[in-house]
């Protein structure tokens, strides 16, 4: 066995990438003390597998990395590969030379290679069994070793020449296989201890397994008839949930419908409201109209009766003027005889005053005798006289008191009848203002009645709206939700992609040069082979297993681009990297593939599971094309044995089996989780894609659901707007029933004051009639003695009569002379005056005939103007009468159709009320069904 090379990187004073080519020859290294000659003696022991840090002279494994320098920084890890020769096979490889690789990092992680591929430090150890370069071989003297063999026992001199001899191998198998063969003893006496213990529960878990049995006798047949519960209430659950669907969808159509009947009822009422309004108005014009035709005819009627008065006094002045023609006619011709005759008169009369003069001096001497006789009898006369004018006086007070009386009950009658007349009028009054106060109150009843309605809209909006505020809340909830989770799969993804970006996860060396390559300082750079391949879920394990340190290979162009990278690395100290150059880059075929492919478990070869640019064939070929991919650590097992370990085998999970035998294994790595990383960054962007269309229908189902929110709050608004109406309407109708309430107390007062006063007037009625009784007793009994009075008076009046007579007899001759003289004068004054009357009549009567005439024509053709003005205003009278009955029957037909307007409409009312009744239970319904069905 040959060592060929030796590469140190970072393991104590060689910060830098050193090789040590060894020939065939004895290669010699000298140097004075403290130049680190003992460190590349330390590198080769580090590098087979050295534990103790007190073998590699250090305090602990640390010490071995590169620990810096005033002018260096210290490197993170330290890295030794051994390259040894292998033509003759000493070891069972196929390849002609083995690297042995160890790496060691400051965060104490340890790495093993051979021939670049991961393995155990235990598969290192057994590597070099039997071949002097294990740890307990004597390739490697030291200073001291030779003093150290000598001086130690037999016992441990003997481990030296037993890995001479080449059966250390043997031995650690002997020394494993007995501490396997302990272990076991010791297994077998604690599973002894377990059979005496398990023995004395034998009985009792019989028992038990007897029971048991029966447990599970019972419990198949539980579970079977489980089943058949489970079966049959699934059954029951599935024709009660299609029934349920089916009331649900019957609740739902029955709830539309209530819906359209209860707005066409409300219409309805509307309607009819508005129509009673249109007749109140009609019937107000009619009325109004009625009162200006109700004055016109009064002012009529007034009219015709001063026409009819005119035309009597104009008929009654033309037949006055007619008589006195009639009249004139008549006298015009005795007005001369007349005129003869009066002047005759004059003459007689002046004889005859002459004659009377001297007869009435000497009876004047006859009565003044008389007189004296006469006057003594006059004063007893009218001493009786005087009693019986007190009578008289007393029966006529009396009498006036009796008329007085009278004229009292009269009056009384007539306070009775206006009285009375105001107490119909009155209780007319009080009838239609009970009417009325009946009106206000039907009309507050149904304003609370349509109060109670609206409240019950507003139940049913507010109903609505918490169930619409839910769903947005709901909507809402999950629209933020799938907001967070977009926000969430967008920070990984924009991780993700960092670290893509900044290629995390990778060595420095390849972040170095992919960042010359993206500044465009190296050319051809083609990426990572990570970066260059895309494996399925189900074969990343495996594939990065596969692959293990050569994810972090270069893919450059050609051999120069190669060179350049590396020269690049040396300059910046950037590390170590592998190229692998596509124009130089050889496949690796395996040739037991087509017989492998029919091996149970067989998956497929690695290059055949991933996806790459065709250009990159050569490079995953020589990396994976002889790797096998098995299910599972059995059947790669078996056909590593069937095909004699020749090439590597990687299962699903991770574990390796390598050529030769050795195997690794254990908790997958997945060396950062490279390749996990970009499927998880294509599997995040579809899910990404997903979520934000959920977004978009959360967004639109959140605005639809704030839509229907707003609209059942709009309409919430619009109910509550209506019960503030209708609480309005309610406080009106409260202060109009309670003035008309008020109007009925205070006419019902009047009227109790109305028949208070009749009362009164009834008894003093009564009261009058007892006085006018007394009256008329006291008048009898005062004209009994005014009777009395007067026949004594008349006893004494005849003997004065006689005087009297005597006093008369010559009174009255004297008067008849005094009158025939007085007489004679005034006949001869009035014959004087009649005769001119006489002559100026005469002179006057024929102008006045004429003027009378022309009275008459006059009087005659005013009454003809007045007769047809008195017709033409009768016909109006009579239009009018006949427009105000029409105007009636109007009225009362409107009163009629607004009444029955006033029918339809409460009907339409307590319909729409009912129907939101109806509409409230179907909701509750579709609600209470609607969760049943949830």
């Amino acid at each position: 066995m040959y060592l060929r090379a030796l590469e140190i990187q970072g393991f104590k004073s060689f910060p830098d990438k050193t090789v040590l080519t060894f020939g065939e020859d004895i290669t010699a290294i000298v140097g004075p003390n403290g130049s680190g000659k003992s460190n590349i003696s330390d590198a080769i022991r580090w590098v087979l597998g050295e534990q103790s840090t007190r073998a590699l002279r250090g305090g602990k494994m640390e010490d071995v990395i590169f620990g810096g320098t005033a002018k260096r920084k210290q490197t993170g890890y330290a890295e030794v590969s051994l390259v040894l020769d292998n033509t003759a096979h000493l070891f069972d490889m196929e390849e002609s030379e083995v690297m042995v690789t160890r790496r060691y990092y400051r965060s104490g992680e340890s790495e093993y290679y051979i021939n670049r591929r991961s393995v155990r430090l235990k598969d290192v150890n057994e590597l070099f069994m039997d071949t002097g370069l294990g740890r307990e071989g004597y390739s490697i003297i030291g200073q001291g070793r030779i003093d150290e063999i000598l001086s130690v026992k037999s016992a441990d001199r003997r481990e030296v020449f037993e890995e001479a001899a080449g059966i250390s191998r043997f031995r650690h198998r002997k020394e494993e296989a007995e501490r396997k063969l302990e272990r076991t003893d010791e297994n077998l006496v604690r599973i002894n201890d377990k059979i005496s213990e398990l023995e004395l529960q034998v009985e009792p878990l019989r028992e038990q397994s007897e029971k048991a049995k029966k447990f599970l006798v019972l419990r198949d047949e539980l579970r079977g008839l489980e089943i058949s519960v489970w079966l049959d209430t699934l059954e029951r659950i599935r024709a009660n949930n299609i029934k349920l669907e089916a009331d649900y969808q019957e609740a739902v159509r029955r709830r539309e419908e209530v819906k359209i009947s209860q707005e066409k009822a409300y219409a309805a009422a509307e309607k009819f409201s508005q129509e009673m309004r249109d007749k109140d108005v009609e019937a107000d014009r009619l009325r109004f109209e009625m009162q200006g035709r109700q004055a016109k005819a009064n002012e009529l009627e007034s009219a015709i009766a001063v026409l009819k008065s005119s035309i009597q006094h104009n008929l009654e002045s033309a037949q006055r003027i007619r008589t006195d023609l009639e009249q004139q006619e008549g006298r015009e011709g005795n007005l001369s005889e007349q005129i003869g005759q009066r002047r005759a008169r004059l003459d007689e009369i002046e004889t005859q005053l002459r004659e009377g003069r001297t007869a009435l001096e000497a009876k004047s001497q006859e009565a003044e005798e008389a007189a004296r006789s006469a006057g003594r009898l006059a004063q007893e006369l009218e001493a009786l006289r005087g009693q019986a004018d007190l009578g008289t006086a007393g029966a006529a007070e009396a009498k006036a008191l009796l008329s007085a009386l009278a004229a009292a009950a009269q009056e009384v009658m007539d306070r009775d009848e206006t009285v009375r007349r105001e107490a119909n009028e009155l209780e007319e009054r009080l009838e239609e203002a009970q009417k009325e106060a009946r009106a206000a109150k039907r009309r507050y009843d149904d304003a609370v009645e349509e109060r109670d309605a609206v409240k019950n809209v507003i139940q049913g909006y507010q109903l609505r709206m918490d169930a619409r505020k839910k769903k947005w809340d709901q909507t809402r909830d999950a629209h933020m939700k799938l907001q967070m989770e977009e926000n969430a799969l967008t920070s990984r993804i924009k991780l993700l992609t960092e670290m893509e970006k900044d290629h995390e996860g990778y060595t420095r060396a390849v972040k170095l040069v992919m960042g010359e390559a993206q500044r465009g300082t190296l050319h051809n750079i083609h990426g990572p082979v990570a970066d260059l391949l895309k494996a399925p879920d189900r074969f990343t394990v495996a594939i990065e297993t596969a692959l293990g340190g050569a994810m972090q290979n270069l893919v450059v162009e050609r051999e120069e681009d190669g060179k350049a990278v590396i020269q690049y690395l040396k300059r910046r100290d950037g590390g170590r990297a592998t190229i692998l150059p596509v124009s130089s880059i050889r496949p690796g075929y395996l040739k037991e593939g087509q017989a492998l492919s029919r091996e149970p478990g067989f998956v497929g070869i690695g290059d055949q599971l991933i996806s790459f640019d065709p250009r990159y064939q050569n490079v995953f070929s020589n990396l994976l094309g002889r790797v096998a991919v098995m299910e599972n650590l059995d059947a790669a097992i078996a056909a590593a044995r069937k095909y004699g370990y020749k090439f590597r085998i990687v299962t699903l999970d991770g574990q390796v089996l390598n050529p030769g035998g050795s195997m690794t294994g254990g908790s997958a790595s997945r060396s950062a989780g490279i390749l996990s990383r970009a499927n998880e960054l294509e599997r995040l962007h579809s899910q990404l894609q997903e979520i934000r269309t959920r977004v978009a229908e959360g967004a639109r189902a959140v605005t639809e659901a704030e839509r229907e929110n707003t609209a059942a709050a709009y309409e919430l608004e619009t109910a509550q707007a209506q019960l503030r109406q209708w609480e309005d309407a309610i406080l009106k109708a409260e202060g109009e029933l309670s003035h008309r309430r008020s109007v009925a107390a205070d006419l019902e007062r009047q009227e109790a004051g109305h028949r208070e006063e009749l009362e009164q007037l009834k008894s003093r009625s009564a009261q009058i009639e007892t006085d006018t009784q007394a009256a008329r007793v006291r008048i009898q009994n005062l004209e009994g003695e005014t009777a009395a009075l007067r026949s004594e008076a008349e006893g004494k009046a005849r003997g004065q009569t006689e005087v009297q007579e005597r006093s008369a007899r010559i009174a009255r001759e004297a008067a008849d002379l005094t009158a025939a003289q007085a007489a004679l004068e005034a006949e001869r004054e009035a014959t004087r005056s009649g005769l001119a009357e006489l002559e100026s009549l005469k002179a006057s009567m024929a102008g006045d005939r004429d003027q009378n005439r022309a009275l008459v024509a006059d009087y005659e053709e005013k009454n003809t103007g007045l007769t047809r003005e008195i017709g033409e205003k009768e016909e109006a009278l009579a239009a009018i009468q006949e427009e105000s009955r029409d105007k009636n029957e109007s009225i009362a037909r409107l009163n009629q159709e607004k009444l029955d307007l006033e029918g339809q409409r409460v009907k339409a009312t307590r319909e729409s009320q009912s129907l939101n009744e109806e509409l409230l239970r179907t909701e509750g319904e579709v609600s209470r069904l609607d969760q049943r069905r949830v």
